[in-house]
This record gives structure tokens, sequence and C-alpha cells, in this order.
């Protein structure tokens, strides 16, 4: 679980920045607990070695604090079609974002997951690890409860491994 001081230092400068903004057409707080479904492309590294483990099965519950931050738990798993890998994780996370208008919204992600990987490529990894990422959140009725989310995440990186990608989500604030 290594954070580079530059990653950390812009993190955090996100973060403040994310919950002390004022926007003048913001997409609200109302709509507190959503969740979400969707998938990722993920790749592993390792070494001079990648491989793309196809897609993983993703689902968010999350809460707003505010329009400015929010705390999300993550369920995922996949495995590939010929069973030589297989990967499951699940984490908590805090998500300061920021609305450029009443329909799109940039957010940060950061916080820990428990990962339980086995491959016939790399061998096995389990433990907790660092998670980061951003993404862009598409609301598209009125009401703002319904959006589209593209999200690229660090799930995982230490001792020459990292696990990483990008991912499609479907989301429903109540």
């Amino acid at each position: 679980m290594k954070l580079s001081i530059n990653k950390t230092l812009l993190l955090l400068s996100f973060l403040f920045l994310s919950t002390h903004s004022k926007a003048d057409s913001a997409i609200d707080a109302t709509g507190k607990v959503y969740l979400q479904a969707g998938f990722s492309s993920l790749n592993i590294n390792y070494g001079k070695y990648s491989y793309n483990i196809g897609s993983t099965y993703t689902a968010y519950l999350g809460g707003n604090v505010n329009k400015y931050l929010g705390f999300e738990v993550l369920g995922a798993t996949t495995s590939t079609a010929d069973y030589s890998t297989t990967l499951s994780f699940d984490g908590v996370f805090i998500k300061p974002k920021y609305a450029l208008n009443d329909y799109v919204e940039m957010f940060a992600r950061i916080g820990f997951n428990e990962l339980n990987l086995s491959t016939s490529y790399a061998g096995s990894a389990t433990g907790s690890y660092l998670a980061y990422g951003g993404g862009v959140n598409f609301y598209f009725t009125n009401d703002k409860k319904h959006y589209f989310q593209l999200d690229y995440m660090n799930w995982a990186h230490d001792n020459g491994y990292s696990l990483s990608g990008g991912g499609l989500s479907y989301g429903y604030r109540f």
C-alpha cells in the first residue's frame, strides 16, 4: 500500500476544494442514498507483464453527506472464461464531487478495499489496499435520480502488482 507524496497532496487538495467550493448551478443533495451497478474492464500489471481479466461486475451503495461529499461501499467479483483468474473485492470510499452544471458532476474516489485475487499467471494476492480514481456522473432526468457513471480506478498497487481499469455504471438516487 504505497502512495506517492504528490498523489496524496493532489487527492487531499481535491478533497478540500470539493468540500469548500460553491457552484451556481449544482446537483442538489436530495436523493441522499443511491444504488449503482455496472462493470469495469480490469488490467493486472506485474513487472513487465500485463493482461486484461475481462469484465468485473460492481455494485455500490452510497450516501450523500451534502452536494460536495459522499461515502460508498463497494462489492465486485469476476472470473475469466477459462477460470485462470478469479477476483473479488469490497471496499469503503469517500467521494468528493463537484457539479459542473445541472447534468454533469465530476468526482474523485479514495478509500480502502479488501482484495482476493487468484491467477495462474501471477499467483495470488490477498489483503487491504489503498484505492483511488475519479470519474464523471451524467444525470439524464430532470429529477436527477437516474444517471450513468464513467470512472477509472486504481484498485490495488503493491510490490510490483497493480490492478486498475475503467468502468461504466447505472445509478439511482432514492
